[in-house]
Parts: C-alpha cells; sequence; structure tokens
C-alpha cells in the first residue's frame, strides 16, 4: 500500500515538474509564432467548446448563457522591421564572407532571411493562417453566437497598417464558411470585404473604420499619446522622481551591457569559430541578440531555423528577458502612464457591455479589434494580468525565471484577449440587476481569472468598479500632457457626465455669487441715500 502510494506521489511530481519545466521553456518574446507560445495541454483546450471549458474553470458558467463579446487582437505573425532586414542581410553577407566552423556552413546557405526591403512589417502567409484559424476556433466555441451568418451583426475595427488590415481581412475568411469568398477594398479611411457565397448572388459588405495612428485612441494610443510618453514622469504618488520614464526604459539596455549577454556572445563567438584558430569569430553583443530574432522570425515565418540550432536555452532566456525588460518599462508596469492611455479602449468594453445589458437595439453580437502588442500589453496590464511582486531590472535576472511578465506567452503573434458576457438568470428571473451577469476573460483562448474579481469569472459590477478606479476620469489634458504635450497629440477635451457635473456646480456657483453681489450693491446703495438724506 505504501509502495503504491509512493509511486501516485512520484507519478504525480513527475507529471508537475514537466509541466513547470515546459511553461518556463524559453521562447522568442514578441518575435513568437502563436502555436509555439502554448505548452501541449493548452494547445488541446483550443479546440474546446465554452461549455467545456467552464466545466473545468469555471463550473458556475454552466448554466449561463453567452450574450456577447468584445475581443482585441494583435496581427498574426509578420516580416521584420526594415531596420532588422538590414541588420539580419549584413550578418548573414559576413558569415558567407568568413571561415565558419564547419559544423554550422550550412547556415552559410540559409536563405530563408534575405527578405526584400519593401516586405518589411507585411503580414506573412503563415500569419494570415494564424488569424483565419482563430476565427474558425472562436465561432466554434461560441456557435450560439455566430448562428445566423451575418456580418453586419459583428462589429470590426482596425489600425490603419496592412499587417493589421490583412489579418482583418484573414479574420473574416475564416470567420465566414468554407463556401464564402471575400473581398476587399480600402479607401482612406474604411476597409470594405464583401463576401460572397458560391451558391448564392446575395453578397454582404462589412465596413471596417481606419484610423490615423496619430489620431487612433482607442487601438494605437501609444502613437496618439506619444509625446506625453516621452515626457512623463513617473509619479504615482505625485511627486517626480529622479529618473525619467525615458531612463528608466534603457533597463534593456543595461541588461545588454552585462554579464549574462556578454556569456551569451562568448557562446556563440566559440561556436562559430573553427576549431583550434586563433582568430575567434567576431560576434557583438547586438549581433547575438539578433541572431535569437533571426531564430524567432524563422520559426514564426517557416517552422523551422537553422540559426535556432547556435543558441542554447539559456541563451535564448536571456534574450526573452532582455525583451520582457524592454516591454515592461516602455509599455508595462515599469510605469503607470504606459497602461493607463490605454484607458479609452477598456471604458470602451465596458460601454459595450451596458449596451449588451440594457437591451440597446442594434448592439452587435460581438465586437472584433485588430491590433498591436502594443495595445495588448498596456490591456493586459489595466486588468492586473501577468503583474510580479518586483520590478524587472537588468539585475534581478536570476531572480526572474519563474515570472509572470513573461511576453512570449503574453503577446505572441496573434495574441488575442476576449472579454465574453454571460447572463445567469433563470427563466423565470425577469429582473435586470446587474449582478446576474458575469464576465469570463480568454487570454489566448485560455480562460483566466482577473486578480481584481472575488472568484472566478467576475460580476459585471465588479468589472465596472475596477474600470472607472483605473482609468479615472480618462482625461489625459490633466493626467499625462501637463506642459510637455503638443496639442495636436493631446487628446480632445471630453463631455462626461463628471465634466457636466462640475460646470453646473461653477454655473449655479457664479449665478449664486452674481445674486449676492448684485443684493450687496443695492443694499449699499440703499443705506448710502438714506445716510444722504440724514
Amino acid at each position: 500500500m505504501e509502495t503504491k502510494r509512493a509511486s501516485v506521489v512520484f507519478v504525480f511530481l513527475m507529471v508537475l515538474t514537466t509541466v513547470q519545466c515546459e511553461l518556463l521553456m524559453p521562447k522568442y518574446s514578441t518575435k513568437t509564432s502563436y502555436d509555439l507560445s502554448f505548452n501541449k495541454s493548452n494547445i488541446l483546450k483550443r479546440e474546446l467548446s465554452w461549455q467545456q471549458l467552464a466545466k473545468e474553470f469555471s463550473p458556475e458558467l454552466q448554466t449561463c448563457n453567452p450574450i456577447g463579446l468584445y475581443v482585441v487582437y494583435r496581427h498574426g505573425s509578420r516580416y521584420p522591421s526594415e531596420k532588422d532586414i538590414k541588420k539580419f542581410n549584413l550578418f548573414l553577407e559576413r558569415a558567407r564572407n568568413e571561415s565558419i566552423n564547419p559544423e554550422f556552413e550550412y547556415l552559410q546557405n540559409d536563405t530563408d532571411l534575405e527578405i526584400p526591403v519593401n516586405l518589411h512589417h507585411k503580414l506573412s502567409e503563415s500569419g494570415k493562417l494564424e488569424m483565419n484559424h482563430i476565427a474558425k476556433r472562436m465561432k466554434k466555441r461560441f456557435a450560439d453566437l455566430f448562428q445566423d451568418q451575418l456580418l453586419t451583426n459583428y462589429a470590426f475595427q482596425s489600425s490603419n497598417l496592412s499587417r493589421t488590415i490583412d489579418s482583418t481581412i484573414s479574420f473574416i475568411q475564416g470567420f465566414v464558411d468554407d463556401e464564402t469568398n471575400c473581398s476587399s477594398a480600402l479607401t482612406e479611411d474604411e476597409l470594405l470585404v464583401t463576401c460572397q457565397k458560391s451558391s448564392s448572388s446575395m453578397r454582404e459588405t462589412v465596413v471596417v473604420p481606419l484610423h490615423n495612428k496619430t489620431s487612433d485612441y482607442l487601438l494605437r494610443f501609444f502613437d496618439a499619446y506619444e509625446d506625453c510618453l516621452k515626457e512623463q514622469v513617473d509619479s504615482d504618488e505625485g511627486e517626480e522622481l529622479e529618473s525619467t520614464r525615458t531612463d528608466q526604459m534603457r533597463e534593456d539596455a543595461k541588461f545588454v551591457e552585462g554579464k549574462e549577454v556578454a556569456g551569451m556572445q562568448l557562446r556563440l563567438s566559440q561556436k562559430l569559430s573553427v576549431p583550434g584558430a586563433r582568430e575567434k569569430f567576431n560576434i557583438s553583443r547586438d549581433e547575438a541578440i539578433d541572431v535569437a530574432k533571426m531564430c524567432g522570425y524563422q520559426l514564426a515565418l517557416f517552422n523551422h531555423s537553422g540559426w535556432c540550432s547556435l543558441l542554447s536555452d539559456e541563451d535564448l532566456r536571456i534574450f526573452e528577458y532582455k525583451q520582457d525588460l524592454k516591454h515592461y518599462w516602455k509599455r508595462g508596469y515599469g510605469h503607470r502612464v504606459n497602461y493607463l492611455v490605454g484607458c479609452n479602449l477598456v471604458r470602451d468594453i465596458a460601454s459595450y457591455f451596458g449596451q449588451l445589458t440594457t437591451g440597446l437595439a442594434d448592439t452587435p453580437k460581438g465586437v472584433f479589434k485588430f491590433a498591436h502588442a502594443e495595445t495588448i500589453v498596456p490591456l493586459e496590464c489595466l486588468m492586473g494580468l501577468y503583474k510580479d511582486k518586483r520590478p524587472l531590472t537588468a539585475t534581478s535576472y536570476q531572480d526572474n525565471h519563474s515570472r509572470l511578465f513573461r511576453t512570449s506567452w503574453m503577446t505572441p503573434f496573434a495574441a488575442n484577449i476576449a472579454f465574453v458576457l454571460f447572463n445567469c438568470s433563470s427563466e423565470a428571473d425577469d429582473t435586470n440587476a446587474l449582478t446576474k451577469y458575469k464576465l469570463q476573460v480568454f487570454m489566448n483562448e485560455i480562460p483566466v481569472d482577473l486578480p481584481f474579481c472575488r472568484s472566478g469569472p467576475c460580476d459585471l459590477v465588479e468589472f465596472s468598479t475596477h474600470i472607472r478606479e483605473v482609468t479615472g476620469e480618462c482625461n489625459f489634458n490633466n493626467t499625462c500632457c501637463f506642459e510637455n504635450c503638443g496639442g495636436a497629440r493631446c487628446m480632445p477635451f471630453q463631455f462626461n457626465e463628471w465634466t457636466i457635473f462640475c460646470i453646473s456646480v461653477a454655473a449655479v456657483a457664479f449665478v449664486a455669487w452674481m445674486l449676492i453681489l448684485m443684493i450687496e450693491l443695492r443694499y449699499s446703495g440703499a443705506k448710502y441715500t438714506v445716510i444722504k438724506n440724514h
């Protein structure tokens, strides 16, 4: 009996260890392909219906019904930036023209990354497939919401860049059935996607709004508020700190100058050097980081990579941490303003749920936004997800192997965060109380609990309260811009309930002051007349 019990414990510990090791396996930060960001157990869960997931993650939702969802997507796998393509090409050319270790000579014939510069930032074929498959799985998971097939029952929006526009088109093509073909046309501020079944003459056109990046306060707020973000001093308590946001963002640069990246540089130099040669293959620290980027891009674009064979798990952990530092301080928890600028997006989410619960006519069954990693990370932070107890710094690498803030699973290519609203009232319950609504969040198609909710799925009241608390008035004329922000970059002055209340109070106070003044003047005049008559 004791032997059997020990065996069970041993097997359990082995499984637990395997899962933990799999979770901590290094990836490629924001250059990780969508499928590679999953562990083996979660990749299978993507195929489950919401009812099957509720049984495992949120039993209280089993008697509920989904009534609407709001999803924010990052674009699918894309080609590298123009800057990265040029750097990769220079390094590849040097590797071909110098003697390298015969074991890795095959890399000199690797042409995958000889990418034409005009493809920079463009959505790849693998990225189109990612978005197409995500749409098919989502439609299958929430079949109740997508029975009628009419695109006009759903709302789409994209940032005005080719990679998000093409991601939207690929998603819509996956959203419709296989017998339907879609074509697209672009205007200055709209994407028009027209879909037609092969067996029908009926066409349906969906209009996808596009906004200039400097005025896209919903999906590219990091550009719209760029001047604010550059100048803002992190000041949680209203007191200016000695170092500005820009200074602290350089934690990733400090890390590159540290011993960890130096070790990575040395290992790559040794691997690429001809054995026994006096002169070692010269590779800089930045080039060592670029090799890891090349590895991630190759896997995302072509599903194979020769350059990955140069990198140990430790090298990839170092690269991943370096990239995480960059996003932590530039878009994440490093500074509150990094994610507070996303307040318009979370307010839009809350507004959509308000429309659903009040039964407002023409409210779409689903809202789908197509954006960027720089959109997803602040949104995750506003939800309190992946927050570590201590800040990530250049000197804390060894203490952060088990960190929560890991962009490889937070925002890989095609990352998505879905907010699904459930109605949990019984047929006999006709109350309109908000407590009957539950909100379940899915991060990359897997249910997650929001830390500010008491347990499991959020009450809509809890969610709405958190949104109000975390975003405040969402007026960046006061919160961010101060004197440092160019007027065109600032968010236009917004009228809301609080603004109207303040103006009303000021108006009443002004009228009262005028009345008092008039009474005093009249009294003073009367008193003067009496004195004069005496």
